[in-house]
């Protein structure tokens, strides 16, 4: 009989680890949220006018990846559609943002060294931007995510431990007693 009850018994733990598991993630997914949400706005960045979503403080995902689009437009429009690898590292007398590599061929500054392609650097600085406000994106749908699951897996253990916890009331007297059932092993 004691082997018998050892079966719902562990169906019960499984489902008490599943709901703690659920718990657990859920709560992580919360806290990263919150976390990556105050990290942007404490870097008090609002939307511009010409974004998706105007003028508005970004602190969450659909801010986030509007204000990564409008960087990266901007960029494009600033780079004449050239990207931080298609460019030189040294301006040219033209002002072409393309640039060139060729140090000998570059426009020099006042003390005579190539200068520095400075729409190449915008490009990578809205590159970082970008790569930043889209990974803070991700951050927080993987904290959603993590919630649902989270979720999910406590619903899941709860059901466990109760399919277990009916199993015990099938083979043990006093359980099934409570239940108003008459137990299988009676």
């Amino acid at each position: 009989m004691n082997a018998l009850r050892l079966f719902p018994k562990m169906v019960i733990v499984v489902g008490i680890a599943f709901a703690v598991a659920g718990l657990v993630a859920a709560g992580a997914g919360v806290y990263v949220q919150g976390f990556v949400g105050q990290q942007l706005a404490a870097q008090q960045v609002t939307t511009p006018e010409d974004a998706s979503i105007p003028n508005t403080p970004v602190t969450g995902m659909a801010t986030a990846l509007s204000m990564a689009n409008i960087i990266q437009h901007h960029a494009a429009e600033s780079g004449k559609g050239l990207t931080y690898a298609q460019m030189g590292r040294f301006a040219v007398e033209s002002g072409d943002p393309a640039g060139t590599n060729n140090a000998d061929a570059a426009l020099k500054d006042a003390s005579g060294k190539p200068a520095a392609n400075q729409a190449r650097n915008t490009q990578l600085t809205a590159a970082s931007l970008v790569t930043s406000l889209s990974l803070s994106a991700m951050a927080i749908g993987a904290a959603y995510a993590a919630i649902a699951l989270g979720i999910g897996f406590t619903v899941l253990g709860i059901v466990i431990a109760g399919l277990g916890y009916a199993l015990l009331g099938l083979i043990t007297p006093a359980v099934a007693q409570r239940f108003g059932v008459q137990p299988v092993a009676g």
